[in-house]
């Protein structure tokens, strides 16, 4: 990392003294990240920058270039790209402060913060072009895939018999069948505390957007209620659902349809998600060497038992997570303190 921080703090710097502007003093890192990419403050006499490193060979610079645009445009709050340099993979952003979702989101803040977050959202998921890709059935199911891969067989070490392997291929249809049935819009793909700011204008600013595409509505606001961090009980759950429902009609995103339909697609895109999340988690520890993430597997194999209980064609799917998988788990995570 230190070579890194070195050769961006020269290269910025150049671009500042071409531009005129005042130079970085101080190159400070941030948060670590899932993917290979690299954050820094950088920080000038009277403000402050941030700087990314998105190695070229691993990380799409150009959707992330192309979506800050395309955004933007679309009425998006996301941070302004002031300078770039896709061979080196240097790209330098506005700085939208400290302020996570992840840590500042509570139930006292809840209803203002959330609304900030849903007119985002709904912001993006009106964005319209010809030039965005769609999610494909091939890849939402190779993405569930990253479950049996990474989850059951690479940290769990589970050997699924048979039959377990021929639930799984009929709760896999069931769920895509959910998943694809619902209107289809721009996703962000990852709309979760993790990557939504507090701005001082009291708006929501939204970072790690190059990986959207066009795909299921309930997506994005899945993951942002069944969140991580912040896990609401039923009714708080409700209650928000209702909120992004309200908001997405009144937008003309959301066709009337009954409740039971919309909480159907509500919870299907979650499990789709869920397990894959399940698979990138494990992968991010076993193949890259990551361990921080563990800590969130349990949370995210219980909404996917809670999802697939309300559903008859998916209860034995639940028997199978709930019976077998969570055990497993908190056995394997008492191994990994």
């Amino acid at each position: 990392m230190a070579i890194i921080k070195e050769d961006l703090h020269v290269w910025v710097n150049r671009q500042l003294v071409d531009a005129g502007e005042d130079l970085v003093l101080k190159v400070v890192p941030l948060r670590q990240e899932a993917s290979f990419r690299q954050y820094f403050r950088l920080v000038r006499k009277t403000d402050s920058l941030v700087g990314v490193f998105s190695p070229p060979n691993k990380e799409s610079n150009k959707k992330f270039l192309f979506f800050s645009k395309f955004l933007k445009k679309n009425q998006v709050r996301v941070p302004e790209v002031i300078f770039y340099n896709l061979e080196k993979g240097f790209i330098v952003l506005e700085d939208f402060g400290n302020k996570l979702y992840q840590f500042e989101l509570n139930r006292k803040n809840a209803h203002s913060l959330y609304a900030a977050a849903l007119d985002e959202m709904i912001a993006l998921q009106k964005s319209k072009s010809q030039k965005l890709s769609v999610l494909s059935y091939e890849k939402a199911i190779q993405q569930i895939l990253l479950f049996e891969e990474w989850f059951l067989r690479g940290f769990l070490e589970i050997n699924l018999k048979e039959g377990e392997y021929n639930l799984l291929k009929e709760s896999y249809h069931a769920i895509l069948k959910t998943f694809f049935e619902q209107p289809q819009v721009l996703c962000h793909f990852d709309f979760e505390a993790r990557n939504i700011m507090v701005l001082e204008d009291g708006c929501a600013g939204i970072l790690d957007f190059q990986d959207a595409i066009i795909g299921p509505i309930f997506l994005d606001p899945v993951s942002l209620f069944k969140d991580l961090d912040h896990v609401w009980d039923p009714k708080e759950l409700e209650e928000l659902l209702n909120y992004y429902i309200l908001k997405a009609n009144k937008a003309g995103i959301l066709p009337s349809v009954d409740e039971a339909t919309v909480k159907r697609w509500f919870d299907l895109a979650g499990l789709q998600r869920q397990l894959r999340i399940l698979g990138t988690l494990s992968r991010l520890h076993l193949r890259d060497g990551k361990a921080y993430r563990l800590i969130d597997l349990k949370q995210t194999l219980l909404y996917a038992i809670e999802a697939s209980l309300r559903y008859e064609d998916l209860k034995k799917l639940a028997i199978l997570l709930q019976n077998r998988i969570l055990p497993a788990l908190e056995l394997k995570m008492k191994s990994n303190p």
